[in-house]
């Protein structure tokens, strides 16, 4: 079978595997110069920087962990503690572990009442059922009720424990208000949070793409190669790139979800294309601040996250990359990334940004010198957000795809490798399962 999979990012890196691992013949565009879409890393005077995603989360990306130990490449990934500290708005510090949520339960902050009511929520979770890959968006659909993330925890965990527990995580790793997050994913996260480590590629998140083609011999990739056109040719398409058209009897059509509907405008139902086209996307920005010498050697975190009891903030996170990722960084050097709250984002310039991350890594890191380079990446449509009603909505789209066509992209589930891998091998393995 002639397969061309649109889009070089994790899920059609992913596809594209487990498509040449079937046998088939495969082609890939990608519109960038190389893979990995908004995982692709940035190489900087010695620096390599990630210009998205930070790290993989082990036992909660179980197709990302077997594809990467099918390949060979799990012994390679570099583990990462995720040491953390809460910062108060009276600047008190809170040690908590990132993927330890009982290590939460110790923040002075919170009462004996409070705590109580977090582990009475808790191991009523526990015992509830939940999707099975909190990635899956149509697992997720089936436990989806309309209600938002800020409304559950408020309600059963208490205005203590959102506001210094699942505000200071959600801020860090999605970067939008708690309002606008549907209930599946977080909780799926929660019930599994006892499975989950962190860990880093040693060329960053990035390579994760990289390896995936690495391992698809055979594979023929067209990078600077953005598809104009697609059209029926016969039973099969035809895709235009550079002006050179391409047969294939299947699509794998793993780009954002306005571009695909774009794309498929003349395949799929007006309903259909809108579906795609209100897929929520955020604005999103982080700041790398480096310096050829490291400030803060004994630093005893790696991770700050601002928390504050009903205080609005521009930050969710402040993060060093060396611990996280130690070739981030030159020897004796060290990065430092400032993730943003996304709302905050209308009212600042991206000078603005880059002043104000630069400031927070004072104040959470202590003192520095002038920063070697400050660099700013900033994205209209960084980030998809499953807003209440979303899987619903999102896992009808593939039942009104034509015969041949097939979708993928993180954008099913909620941002992250997990969504985007586990998205490209399922739309890999529909599209050679489907009879005639």
């Amino acid at each position: 079978m002639r397969v061309i999979v649109i889009g070089g990012g994790p899920a059609g890196c992913a596809a594209a595997y487990t498509l040449r691992k079937q046998g088939h013949d495969v082609r890939v565009f990608e519109a960038s110069d190389c893979v990995g879409g908004r995982t692709k890393q940035l190489k900087r005077g010695g620096y390599n920087l990630g210009t998205g995603a930070l790290f993989l989360m082990g036992g909660l990306y179980p197709r990302t962990s077997a594809l990467l130990k099918e390949m060979g490449c799990d012994k390679k990934l570099v583990p990462w503690k995720g040491a953390s500290q809460l910062m108060d708005n009276d600047n008190s510090r809170y040690p908590v572990n990132f993927v330890a949520l009982q290590s939460y339960l110790s923040i002075p902050r919170l009462t004996l009442g409070d705590r109580l009511k977090i582990i009475f929520a808790g191991i009523k979770l526990f015992l509830s059922p939940g999707a099975k890959n909190a990635f899956d968006g149509h697992e997720l659909a089936k436990y989806e009720t309309g209600e938002n993330l800020e409304e559950w925890a408020r309600k059963n965990l208490g205005e203590r424990g959102y506001e210094y527990i699942v505000r200071p995580i959600m801020d860090f790793l999605y970067a939008v208000p708690c309002s606008w997050l549907s209930l599946p994913f977080p909780l799926a996260v929660i019930q599994q949070a006892m499975k989950m480590s962190l860990s880093v590629p040693p060329g960053g998140i990035g390579q994760v793409s990289d390896w995936f083609i690495e391992h698809s011999p055979g594979v023929q990739m067209h990078l600077n190669s953005r598809v104009e056109r697609v059209e029926a040719n016969g039973k099969g398409y035809k895709v235009t790139a550079k002006g050179e058209a391409y047969e294939a009897d299947g699509l794998v059509v793993a780009t954002e979800s306005f571009v695909a509907a774009d794309l498929l405008k003349d395949f799929i139902s007006q309903p259909t294309a809108q579906k795609l086209k209100s897929t929520p996307y955020t604005e999103y920005a982080h700041v790398a601040i480096g310096y050829d010498k490291n400030p803060w050697p004994n630093f005893p975190a790696d991770i700050v996250m601002p928390v504050g009891y009903g205080e609005k903030r521009n930050v969710g996170a402040i993060v060093l990359h060396s611990r996280r990722h130690p070739g981030a960084v030159p020897p004796g050097a060290e990065c430092v990334g400032v993730y943003f709250h996304t709302p905050p984002l209308a009212n600042l310039s991206d000078e603005d940004v880059k002043r104000e991350a630069v400031e927070i890594a004072i104040k959470a890191f202590g003192s520095a010198p002038e920063p070697s380079f400050v660099h700013l990446f900033r994205y209209d449509n960084g980030l998809t957000i499953a807003k209440p009603g979303h899987y619903k909505t999102l896992d009808s789209v593939h039942a009104e795809m034509p015969k041949g066509i097939v979708l993928a992209g993180d954008y099913f589930s909620q941002a992250g490798v997990e969504a985007a891998v586990f998205s490209g091998e399922e739309a890999a393995l529909k599209l050679t399962s489907a009879p005639g």
